[in-house]
């Protein structure tokens, strides 16, 4: 009996390297901006000054943080196989809203109204797109100038301070050395996870963007699904509002300008494709800390703003470029497998 086992051993080991082999190769397709994540931080330790110090982790963090919130929103809103390209001006004109709010309601009442202005404005998003028909990326275009011109009639062309201790300690407080935005955003995508992965919801989420077609024919009511999901990707982008007018101290109707270009690279970079049926919100959360590691670097080596824009976007293309490649990969393989 021992010899017959002795004698097996090698051909299950033999099995199980494949297996491992395969799980491992599986983790970094899913997580492949973790590699490219790890390498540039290890980068700027060694090479940037004044980078490995709490004060720039706290900082690292925060950004990160803002950035995850509103990407939660745009994974689902991609998972559908759409855009939001309003969620910069949500996030101004939320940030312009709450600023209002806080002193004349408090900061539960700014808050609140805060989350359900963005809750409103996601619904336009989403009767617009779910039940008119109209394409997302049009939409969503169209809806972009119009909150951005609220935001600014909002401002009135100025600063609206925020001045109210309770909002700024929510932006910039920390539990057990943890900034509490960091929590904040670790339960938004923890929630937003569940609910995508978890729930007969974020099933047929993936079913209208893997096919709206078929989705619809097997009884998923496709125009509520997309309605619910902008919603949701509303009230992500005003979390972030909320958290940023926190941080400021003020709110101007320009803020979160060029937002919605760093939230779809984060949730791009993250893994989650452009041709829609899946979602992947820890990449999300690594590619938002990958971005907000490049710009502290950056700004610590006191690169101009704008080559910060410059990074973003060749990120983008690097990550469109391989989330092409990668489907056409998948096509190929599975059109030899027929």
């Amino acid at each position: 009996m021992s010899n017959l086992l002795e004698a097996s051993s090698p051909t299950d080991q033999q099995n199980r390297r494949p297996s491992l082999l395969r799980g491992w190769t599986r983790l970094l397709e899913d997580y492949a901006v973790l590699l490219p994540f790890l390498a540039i931080l290890l980068c700027c330790i060694v090479f940037v000054p004044r980078f490995a110090t709490t004060a720039t982790a706290s900082d690292i963090f925060v950004n990160a943080s803002i950035v995850a919130i509103a990407g939660a929103g745009m994974t689902l809103v991609i998972a559908l196989r759409g855009l939001d390209l309003s969620v910069g001006s949500i996030q101004g004109l939320v940030a312009c809203a709450v600023a209002s709010f806080v002193t004349t309601m408090g900061f539960t009442g700014g808050v609140v109204g805060g989350v359900l202005l963005g809750a409103l404005v996601g619904a336009v998003n989403g009767f617009l797109v779910g039940y008119l028909r109209v394409p997302a990326f049009v939409a969503t275009l169209g809806t972009m100038g119009i909150f951005r011109g609220a935001a600014l009639l909002l401002a009135d062309g100025g600063t609206i301070s925020a001045d109210n201790s309770m909002l700024e300690a929510l932006a910039t407080s920390k539990v057990l050395y943890i900034p509490t935005p960091f929590l904040i955003a670790c339960l938004v995508l923890g929630a937003a996870y569940v609910l995508l992965h978890r729930t007969p919801f974020g099933r047929h989420v993936c079913a209208v963007g893997g096919s709206p077609e078929a989705a619809a024919d097997s009884g998923i009511r496709v125009q509520r699904v997309t309605f619910v999901v902008f919603v949701l990707s509303g009230v992500a982008a005003a979390l972030a509002g909320v958290l940023l007018c926190g941080q400021l101290g003020s709110a101007t109707g320009s803020l979160g300008v060029g937002f919605e270009l760093q939230v779809i690279a984060v949730v791009v970079l993250g893994g989650t494709s452009l041709a829609g049926g899946a979602g992947n919100l820890i990449g999300t959360m690594i590619a938002s800390l990958l971005l907000a590691v490049i710009s502290s670097a950056l700004n610590l080596l006191n690169v101009p703003s704008y080559y910060q824009y410059l990074a973003t976007g060749v990120l983008l293309i690097a990550a469109l470029a391989f989330d092409s490649g990668h489907r056409y990969l998948a096509e190929k393989k599975a059109l030899e497998f027929r």
